[in-house]
């Protein structure tokens, strides 16, 4: 038994170093060296490496030219963390600091100012990236574009008028295509986040809507992707202009934040089977939240807690206080200020378990000479001032100019072990092309498997649509190969065909196109 337990650790160590790839994510404060005063060299970017822990590494100059002060995201090596790819949603990046993308929007979109080197966007949130449950080769980045302006049934508002992705490869730290259009619906500008599926695989996406009962969810599995919009019950529908939504680390909680007049906060449970959420509660923060002040803000790990940054309020605004970060405690509706002097954006970091904040050492205020630092919340599930801010933990050289949090995605979070979701094989065999065909592909609906001419075991098929839901399980043998999609009723699209040897447990999956 003690053996047993002590390869049980070794294997559950390897895993979780195998999940790294939201372990680094990239700071710029300022577009290329010398457009911004105090933007010359080594001011302009930096790479903060996490671990387990905490923060493993700070890389300064990281060499990278973007802007990431309003939204940033990137994508690490999976065993080492080390940093791949970064982007703001405007521009993509890779390691070696090569732009893979001078501008991953719409080509009749102007660059900030026409100039090709200016990288500054004001996403409230977003982009975010995710590995290819398909192909461990390649990887999604997702991303809004939006538009300021006069649009039907909304008024004057900014919104994305596109949900698009580019489609990357790991090796090669290239870019294959961009602009990749998953949405044509308005939608609420940069906010996305993603969840694992309960099969520890797939990927839950949710994109926030233009208004506050709106959510469109898909799920990214080896076939791609497509969304649904869902209308949620109970809740307002009312335009959302400055919105922020997370899942918490065990991915059962969502998140919502919907700023703007209206300041509430919508905390759900979160289905990882389906997609579901359930458990409405809503927490009003009018009182406590500005209607003028950019609101970012970001939640504890376990999801308990909500975390945001407020401006100082100008005369005359009555009982709401002066500025600083505060905690909104959703078990107890408890609000306390952590800490008067800092006015950045909470950062929540990719292991859960801190929350960073910028700040600043004036040594002198006729030089206008500071120190750059960073500090840190090293209780975040913990309730008012026990979540046990530390100020000054870290010296940095570049401004880490939260103002708006970075997005990632938690790696790291696998299949739950008995779920009625958890239907993916752990020991799926490449598709061979020789021993097991699935022809036509395209069809009309009926399809037949080929299978291997010298098999003599009995073969199960299961077909998924793109939310991971079984439609269909057949049983094959060398003479009986076919299934009828449409006498089963299934309508035409793309689904996924699983197949698995009942004896061996050798399996394989691929994509069929069920066309007119």
């Amino acid at each position: 038994m003690k053996n047993r337990l002590v390869l049980l650790f070794l294997l559950v160590g390897q895993l979780l170093l195998a999940q790294r790839q939201a372990d680094s994510f990239a700071v710029g404060y300022c577009d290329d060296p010398g457009s911004f005063p105090g933007c010359n060299t080594p001011y302009g970017s930096s790479i903060y490496k996490f671990n387990e822990e905490g923060i493993e590494e700070i890389i300064e100059p990281a060499g990278l030219n973007l802007t990431t002060s309003y939204s940033r995201a990137a994508f690490s090596d999976k065993t080492t963390g080390d940093l791949i790819f970064a982007s703001n949603g405007w521009r993509l990046v890779n390691r070696s600091g090569e732009v893979l993308a001078a501008k991953l929007w719409r080509d009749d979109i102007p660059h900030p100012n026409d100039s090709y080197s200016q990288t500054m966007v004001l996403n409230s949130r977003g982009p975010v990236f995710l590995n290819d449950p398909g192909d461990d080769s390649k990887a999604y980045l997702f991303y809004g574009q939006y538009r300021r302006g006069t649009f039907p049934g909304i008024g004057l508002a900014k919104v994305d008028v596109l949900f698009t992705y580019a489609y990357l490869d790991i090796p090669s730290q290239s870019m294959i295509s961009k602009g990749n259009v998953v949405l044509t619906d308005t939608t609420a500008p940069g906010d996305m986040s993603a969840c694992r599926h309960a099969n520890g695989r797939d990927w839950w996406v949710m994109k926030s809507g233009r208004n506050e009962n709106e959510v469109y969810v898909g799920l990214l599995n080896p076939a791609g992707i497509q969304m649904e919009k869902r209308i949620l019950p109970d809740v307002f529908d009312s335009l959302q202009i400055s919105t922020f939504s997370y899942f918490n680390q065990n991915g059962d909680k969502y998140i919502h934040y919907s700023g703007s007049n209206r300041r509430r906060v919508y905390a759900y449970d979160f289905d990882r089977c389906s997609g579901e959420l359930s458990n409405m509660q809503v927490h009003d923060l009018k009182d406590s939240i500005w209607s003028g002040d950019w609101t970012a803000c970001t939640i504890s790990g376990d999801g308990s807690k909500f975390y945001f940054r407020r401006s100082s309020y100008p005369p005359g605004t009555g009982s709401q206080g002066t500025g600083g970060v505060f905690q909104f405690d959703f078990n107890t509706m408890t609000m306390t200020k952590i800490v008067s002097t800092i006015s950045t954006t909470p950062q929540l970091t990719p292991n859960y378990k801190n929350i960073l904040l910028s700040t600043r050492i004036i040594v002198s205020v006729e030089l206008d000479s500071v120190i750059q630092t960073l500090s840190t919340i090293y209780s975040p599930n913990s309730a008012g001032l026990a979540c046990n801010l530390v100020q000054h933990t870290d010296t940095v050289l570049n401004v880490a100019n939260f103002i708006s949090p970075s997005t990632f995605a938690n790696f790291r979070l696998g299949r739950l072990i008995g779920s009625p979701c958890d239907t993916v094989l752990t020991n799926i065999l490449p598709l061979k092309a020789e021993e097991i065909r699935v022809f036509p592909n395209p069809s009309n609906g009926l399809i037949q498997v080929k299978l291997p001419e010298d098999g003599v075991g009995v073969y199960v098929a299961n077909i998924y649509n793109m939310l991971g839901q079984k439609l269909h399980k057949a049983i094959l043998t060398p003479t009986s190969n076919s299934i009828d999609l449409a006498a089963l009723g299934i309508s035409p699209g793309m689904y996924l065909l699983q197949v698995n040897e009942k004896n061996s447990g050798d399996a394989f999956q691929t994509r069929i196109v069920y066309e007119k």
